[in-house]
């Protein structure tokens, strides 16, 4: 997943200096609630996620569910699962019966992890409060990578007000392709064993294992 660009903002009032560097600190604790409550409670979720290339007509369109507890996850989609148990990842690919076993990076775990994508970049970028996208419901902040040589453009993140909830993470990337990741059906504090997160190839009869540590 990947994200967009761009902002020059002219400040010349000292007073709406004051305004903007409030207005960054807010969304900054926004994003640090939202990591923290993901942190010390167990979260499931429906995904849908699209993908969109400058190079391909149609964007490709996935859905599935994810849970969360703490640094592991499960994610479930139609034809593949993937199990982080905080080192290993299993992938498992259903039509080929395969499950490939690594030791992601922090980027590998962006691709897989929406909050992992929110944690690894907080420290890395600019956040404020969006001047471009409004919404009664939810939070809209963007997060503009500081160092220009990365891939990354921009981060848009829509938190909702009411309950804190993530609800979208938008990434554009700097050539304009774009990953909407968008999520429904939020539960949060649920009871999941430590276990979830591993793959039991006693469930999976005749898998083939790739092991790729």
């Amino acid at each position: 997943m990947k994200n967009r660009i761009i902002i020059a903002l002219g400040l010349i009032l000292f007073t709406f200096q004051g305004i903007m560097a409030q207005n960054n600190a807010q969304a900054e604790k926004t994003i640090t609630d939202l990591l923290t409550e993901a942190k010390s409670n167990a979260i499931k979720t429906n995904f849908k996620l699209i993908i969109s290339e400058k190079s391909q007509p149609q964007p490709i369109v996935s859905s599935g569910t994810f849970t969360l507890k703490g640094t592991k996850f499960v994610l479930e989609m139609e034809s593949m699962k993937a199990w982080f148990d905080g080192k290993t990842q299993w992938a498992y690919v259903q039509p080929s019966n395969e499950v490939s076993i690594t030791e992601p990076t922090e980027k590998d775990l962006a691709d897989t992890n929406p909050m992992a994508i929110l944690s690894g970049f907080k420290a890395k970028c600019l956040i404020h409060f969006s001047s471009k996208i409004k919404s009664a419901q939810n939070y809209c902040i963007e997060m503009i990578p500081k160092v220009k040589t990365t891939d990354m453009a921009r981060i848009e993140v829509q938190i909702n007000k009411s309950n804190g909830n993530l609800f979208s993470i938008k990434l554009t990337t700097k050539n304009g392709s774009t990953s909407l990741l968008t999520l429904s059906n939020f539960q949060k504090g649920i009871s999941v064993p430590d276990n979830l997160f591993v793959f039991n190839a006693a469930k999976f009869k005749g898998v083939t294992v790739n092991d790729l540590r």
